[in-house]
């Protein structure tokens, strides 16, 4: 006679933020350092990644002189990156092996596994616009709005299950599409509950991602109001039109080098926190996968 199925191990979303935090909190001397010296590369000057490890803009990739930093810069946030995964998980077991070769080793796993991910991504965003536009041209708004959801949703589904895929990259050296099939399996056992644990350090990512825009976008807005200023009280056409064409008034101005610094910072902790959230609901998922497989 076969043994009944375990049942699964459940603990509140909060228990999960709870373990998340406090290993934010210890791993702020042993594994910080490393995510924001990630980000702090990536906001260098030179940088064409123009973003951390989950974030590279790869519109720069065509700009020349840019192509060999970006690979170059992408592989040291990667081996940065698998080095805080090692060392996060070492905070709870101390048997994680921590070294740069293990490191290295997860770069296949943890890049490319980035890449597959990130193209799924724009592409589920990608089709949910063109979508939208399509059926908003031939039925309106609201028609559009209901059925862009459907690839929308499907693309939030699959973001959140595949949100894992680090974890098994680096702590059992998974291939790319192995550790994203991983993720995938353990997320969808509870895919609500990793859903709720996600959105808090994807929020604090965001709010990062605007606050680092903001003095671009203001600087551009001062442009504009002083050329509004300058402006006649009736503007000609060549007036506005060289209002329009110049590009202090049309494109974002480059941040100051300590506001960069300032929202590397900021992006690093950010980061920090989301790996050690989604690490702690990681080892949750994968300790209820073992106990309902007995």
């Amino acid at each position: 006679m076969s043994n009944p199925a375990r049942p699964r191990q459940r603990y509140p979303v909060g228990h999960v933020l709870v373990v998340g935090w406090r290993l934010f909190v210890a791993g702020l001397v042993q594994v910080f350092p490393l995510v924001l010296v990630a980000e702090i590369i990536a906001a260098l000057p030179v940088a064409g990644a123009g973003g951390g490890l989950f974030s590279t803009d790869l519109d720069r990739l065509v700009q020349p002189g840019y192509l060999a930093w970006t690979l170059l810069s992408v592989v040291l946030q990667t081996v940065l990156y698998a080095s805080a995964v090692l060392r996060l998980a070492r905070l709870e077991n101390n048997s994680t092996k921590v070294s740069w070769r293990a490191a290295a080793g997860a770069i296949p796993g943890l890049l490319i596994g980035y890449v597959v991910y990130d193209v799924l991504v724009v592409c589920g965003l990608g089709i949910s616009l063109l979508l939208f536009v399509l059926v908003a041209l031939l039925f309106g708004i609201i028609p559009a709005l209901i059925v862009a959801l459907i690839p929308l949703a499907a693309t939030a589904w699959l973001s959140t299950a595949l949100a894992f895929f680090a974890y098994p990259a680096v702590l059992e050296q998974a291939g790319p599409f192995a550790a994203l099939g991983r993720s995938l399996r353990l997320a969808r056992s509870n895919w609500a509950h990793a859903a709720l644990v996600v959105s808090v350090p994807a929020v604090g990512l965001l709010a990062v991602a605007a606050l680092q825009d903001t003095m671009p976008v203001l600087h551009s807005v001062h442009a504009v109001m002083n050329a509004l200023s300058q402006l006649s009280s009736q503007p000609t056409a060549d007036q506005l039109q060289n209002l329009l064409a110049n590009p202090a008034t049309t494109s974002p101005a480059g941040a100051h080098p300590l506001w960069q610094m300032t929202t590397a910072v900021l992006s690093a902790l950010a980061w920090w926190y989301a790996l050690a959230v989604c690490y702690a609901e990681f080892m949750l998922l994968k300790q209820s996968a073992v106990l309902t497989a007995r």
